[in-house]
């Protein structure tokens, strides 16, 4: 049993409340201790539903996190590159993050055997869509025998280049049975930013990864609940902080899958009851995902992922779809000056939209997108409030949100991002992040530094 005291609740002070088998049980102004009760002095702090990430790659942070960082604005030149690269000590593989064409194009193994040309390397974009290997690690992969499969790039002499394109799963069979990443690291860094949940929407989680999902929280290596999108193998699980969610569909606007075949993944995933969720990035994309679903047809808990872009013309079909939109302002703060170079400046403001898409009626829900976007979620609602981008500059004035709509994006239930904020009442689950001062302060600030303590099910996982 828990029982914080002196907490600010929805705006009222002096409350306390106590938690029982994972719920709230009470909520009073004075509420008498009991024996063995762990109890939490909120001192005025402000207690706000636990924080859920709706579109986060779990695995990938934890990877991220043991990986150097090879794109802006820590790297913004290939000298740069090639001296940290050179500071890696070790003799195994090198696992570089980030990449950035601004750095030096489109890397290809050549390059990067200058840079590395005895220990095996590989590099990401930061799209998370390609990878770039030198010549030691396409020995390694046998990127020779595997020429013909799509997303290897060759060049005019049918060899490949060594970019990678969309070939995370099979580059995981290549490389066999690596360690797993610290997700326990990863998982408490999520705890002291205050969240108790999130989406993990890896296109290639499966069954064999929701087995691995359940066994890690039964460890307790994974503090988190979870929401689980993936492939057509995940199933109902029997891990009471382990779900099942949507069906994760990529898409690239130029290797569009057949129109007729992705609505009937669609009708599929719908049938064996699943909504589904379409990465869309571009308008192209958009437009295409959204003209399956509609032919298709609706499913409640159907997502769009990203809308990095989307003009008036897209938002009155997204409105009319009835689907979700789960987007990143975070991309803002760290890609928007590089957005403003890359984009036609009539575009800008369509980029990574908020208010427009809740005055539109569209459920809206936020997520990380870690490692490709920073993990800290009070910075998104920093950059959802602001929406400046690292040099200063605004992007979209007219998408700027209020502090509480900001935080909004992340306390709605993993379920229906977008819907009705969860709420510290009577009978929810006790899920809280804990502020060390009032929301009036806080929101202000909306800062990592002001959780205090974070709550999942009752149970306390993180304290400062």
């Amino acid at each position: 049993m828990l029982l914080i005291r002196h907490a600010e609740v929805d705006g009222e002070d002096g409350v306390d409340v106590r938690c029982s088998n994972g719920e709230v049980t009470q909520i009073a102004a004075r509420l008498t201790g009991n024996p063995g009760e762990t109890v939490i002095d909120a001192e005025g702090g402000a207690l706000l539903p636990g924080l859920h990430d709706h579109h986060i790659h779990l695995f990938s942070l934890a990877a991220a996190r043991q990986s150097v960082l090879c794109g802006p604005p820590a790297v913004t030149d290939m000298g740069t590159l090639g001296k940290i690269l050179g500071q890696q000590g070790g003799d195994g593989w090198i696992r570089g993050i980030g990449y950035h064409e601004s750095v030096g194009g489109m890397l290809q193994r050549s390059q990067l055997d200058a840079i590395v040309p005895t220990r095996p390397l590989r590099i990401q974009h930061r799209s998370g869509k390609m990878w770039f290997v030198n010549s030691t690690a396409a020995g390694i992969l046998k990127l020779d025998q595997h020429r013909d499969l799509e997303g290897v790039e060759c060049d005019e002499n049918n060899l490949p280049t060594g970019r990678l394109f969309r070939m995370d799963g099979w580059l995981h069979e290549q490389l066999g049975q690596e360690p797993l990443p610290d997700i326990g690291s990863a998982s408490k860094l999520l705890a002291a930013f205050g969240v108790t949940g999130i989406t993990e929407s890896t296109p290639t989680n499966s069954a064999a990864t929701q087995a691995l999902y359940s066994q890690l929280i039964e460890d307790r290596q994974l503090l988190q609940r979870v929401r689980l999108m993936g492939d057509e193998t995940l199933t109902v699980s029997e891990q009471p902080l382990l779900e099942c969610g949507q069906v994760k569909i990529l898409l690239d606007d130029y290797a569009l899958p057949e129109f007729e075949r992705l609505q009937q993944r669609i009708s599929s995933a719908h049938q064996q009851g699943r909504s589904v969720a379409i990465h869309c990035v571009t308008e192209a994309e958009l437009v295409f995902a959204l003209s399956a679903c509609k032919g298709a047809g609706h499913m409640q808990g159907d997502r769009i992922e990203h809308a990095a872009m989307t003009t008036d013309d897209c938002m009155q079909l997204v409105q009319s779809s009835g689907m979700t939109v789960v987007t990143q302002p975070i991309l803002i703060a760290e890609r928007g000056d590089q957005y403003l170079l890359d984009i036609d400046a009539s575009h800008h403001d369509c980029l990574y939209r908020c208010r427009a898409f809740l005055e539109a009626g569209v459920p809206l829900g936020a997520g990380s997108d870690a490692p490709f976007g920073n993990a800290d979620p009070w910075l998104s609602m920093t950059a959802a409030v602001n929406r400046l981008t690292a040099a200063g500059r605004l992007v979209g004035a007219q998408e700027r949100l209020t502090p509480e709509q900001a935080l909004r994006l992340f306390t709605s239930s993993a379920d229906d991002p977008g819907g009705p904020g969860r709420s510290v009442s009577v009978a929810a689950a006790a899920d809280f992040c804990l502020l060390d001062r009032s929301w009036q302060d806080a929101r202000s600030r909306l800062r990592r530094e002001d959780v205090l303590a974070t709550i999942r099910a009752g149970e306390v996982i993180y304290h400062r």
